[in-house]
């Protein structure tokens, strides 16, 4: 591990959802990674990505059908990892999802914002 990694801020963009499950977990395990370095994590779901924070819809997703772990699963740990999940109020809007539709944990904001998150980070990532 790097030691200069200590204290980064790692801004990781989601824009995959459950229409492509493979494509749900790698950010996950990477805003997981970079936590366990003891790095400030965001992850920010943005266009498809925004069907996975529905209720109710990451649990139907498992990467390998053998196993129990879902993708509420992967976004739980990535939660107790400390990684802060949010969401993009104007994809929310296009799947017509409201905040009580979301699983908890999770905040909303707007364009503006995430652009200031992205000026602010050290590291972004984009999946």
């Amino acid at each position: 591990m790097r030691e200069d990694a200590e204290g980064k801020k790692v801004l990781v963009i989601q824009t995959h959802g459950i229409d492509t499950p493979r494509r749900t977990y790698s950010p996950l395990f990477y805003a997981m990674a970079a936590a366990s370095m003891d790095m400030e994590v965001l992850v920010w779901f943005t266009m498809d990505g925004t069907s996975q924070l529905k209720k109710g819809a990451a649990e139907k997703i498992k990467l390998d059908p053998e196993s129990d772990v879902t993708l509420r699963t992967m976004l739980e740990r990535t939660k107790e990892e400390g990684v802060k999940l949010y969401v993009c109020q104007q994809s929310m809007t296009l799947f017509g999802m409201t905040e009580e539709d979301l699983l908890d944990g999770v905040e909303i904001m707007g364009a503006a914002t995430i652009i200031d998150l992205t000026l602010g980070a050290d590291v972004v990532m984009y999946f």
